[in-house]
Order: structure tokens, then sequence, then C-alpha cells
């Protein structure tokens, strides 16, 4: 064995490693999207600095991280996926006593239209012409107000089966992580972190990235790239607002400051889209308070 082959395999051995982290985040980004797509980002980011930088502590610390991860993960995709099952069952009992409901309302419906048939059919109409329109005119004012009473009754069953699906959309977003557009963690998961922290006592360092307009989807994905290349794996970024992004710092207000001075000019400037055009932005950035971010957070302590 040549006096290099120690180094080649442990080289290779360190590229494998690497590989294997992109694959776990690969796979939880798409096992669970929903969920995953914090959780493929940041281990991305972690990949991405184990590559410059693949010392024996930085190998271990990622070690911990990945198992941690890893382990968060899986509990909060198994809880978003029995959240669902639980969700689809409710939805699926409503929509069975809504379809009851509909049946029962029609067959009461069909039962009294055969009576109105019954009733015409066994009816003598005079001959004169204007007791006939007077008894005609009554027999349809009957028909007209049952069919009406028919059409609201279904009308309204139709909205409360509306608005039941609308609920299940609504309580199953509470447990998604990830903002669709970015890959991100979402501003909900961003809130319930900065709740973490500020139970166990701790003050959250918060950078508040603003874009200078509204952001079309390809651009909000290009902006979270760029913070995502600069921040450090350990440092949560999410989409806040249509054209706001929040980190969750870890470390010191002032060397979040003066990293986020570093960063700004990376996320101001030009980006090009699919389509050939050039889109310029202005971006500021601030440290910011919990309730500056979200006043409801005022409540929390």
């Amino acid at each position: 064995m040549s006096q290099n082959d120690p180094l080649a395999a442990l080289h290779a051995a360190v590229n494998c490693y690497l590989s294997t982290i992109q694959t776990v985040a690969e796979g939880m980004g798409e096992a669970c999207p929903s969920i995953g797509g914090p959780y493929r980002y940041r281990l991305g980011r972690l990949r991405t600095r184990l590559a410059f930088d693949s010392n024996p502590a930085a190998l271990e610390e990622s070690r911990a991280v990945v198992e941690a991860e890893v382990k968060e993960f899986a509990h909060k995709s198994s809880t978003y996926v029995e959240r669902h099952g639980i969700e689809l069952n409710r939805a699926l009992k409503g929509l069975d006593e809504i379809a009851r409901r509909m049946s029962e309302r029609q067959e009461f419906y069909n039962t009294r239209l055969r009576q109105f048939a019954g009733e015409m059919e066994r009816t003598s109409y005079p001959a004169d012409p204007a007791q006939l329109t007077d008894l005609v005119a009554l027999q349809a004012a009957g028909l007209l107000s049952c069919v009406e009473s028919m059409s609201h009754e279904t009308q309204s069953l139709m909205t409360q089966l509306r608005n039941e699906f609308q609920q299940v959309r609504e309580r199953l977003k509470e447990a998604e992580t990830t903002d669709p557009v970015t890959g991100l963690m979402n501003r909900r998961e961003m809130t319930r972190r900065i709740e973490e922290h500020r139970g166990l006592g701790e003050s959250p360092t918060l950078l508040l990235f603003t874009l200078s307009s509204d952001l079309p989807d390809e651009a909000a994905q290009q902006v979270g790239a760029r913070l995502g290349s600069q921040f450090r794996y350990n440092d949560l970024i999410c989409r806040w607002t249509a054209r706001e992004f929040l980190v969750l710092f870890q470390g010191a207000a002032e060397t979040a400051r003066s990293r986020s001075e570093q960063i700004l000019p990376w996320v101001a400037g030009r980006y090009l889209l699919d389509s050939g055009e050039t889109l310029e932005l202005g971006a500021e950035v601030a440290l910011v308070e919990p309730e500056r971010v979200a006043p409801e957070l005022a409540l929390v302590r």
C-alpha cells in the first residue's frame, strides 16, 4: 500500500458521508413535502459547510446534528400523517352525514312532488276560464314553493360541505412546517420555534430582511437560496410574509448585526427570471424583537 492510500480512503469515506447526508436531506423533502422542506434545506447547508471543512470536530458535530434532525423529522412527519388520518376520517364522517341528510330531504321532497302530481290528477278542473286560471295558479304556487325549498336546503347543505372541507384544510395547515414556494420554514413553524426559545427563558436573536416589493415565486426562491448560502445550517430561515424573510440567528445580537450587514448587498440587487427578464430588488435588514414581527407573541411568557 502506498503512502497516499490512507488519505485516498479517508477522502472517499468523507465523500460517501457527504453523499449520505444529501440523500437523507432529499429523502426528507420527498417523503413528506409539507414537513421535510426545512430539514432538506438545513441538511443541504450542513453538507455544503462540511465540503469546505471536513475536520474531525466538524464531522462529529455534524453526526449529532443529523441524528437530531432525523429524529425531529420522524416525530413531526408521523404527527402530521396521523393528523391527516384524523382529519380525513372527520371529513368523511361529515360528508357521510351531509349525504345522509341530502338523501332524506330529497326523499321528502320527492314525496311532496308525488303528492302534488296525484292531487293534480284527481282535481276536477272548472270550465270557467277565470276559475281555472286561479286553480292552476294556486297549484303552480304550491309546486314552486316546494322546488324553492328544495333548492334552498340543497344550497345550505352544500355550503356546510364546503365549510367542512375548508376547516379541514385550515387545521392541516397548522401542522405544516414548510413554505410551499421556497422550501424554507413557514411562519407558523418559525413562530413555534421563537416560542420555544422564549419558553426556555432565552431572548431569540431575530433578523428581518425586507425586500422592496412583492416577489414572484422564482424570485422568492432565489432570495431564499441567497440567504441560505450566507447563513449557517443552524440559523433558521423562514418566509415570513410575501416580501419578508426572518432569520433566527444562533448567536449574539452584535454578531448578527455585523453578519447581516455583510449579507445585505448579496440579497439586494438583480435577479434573473426564467423569462429572461431581470428584477431589481432593494432590501433592508433590522434586528427585531419577537413582538415586533408577531404581536401575538407578546402574550407568550
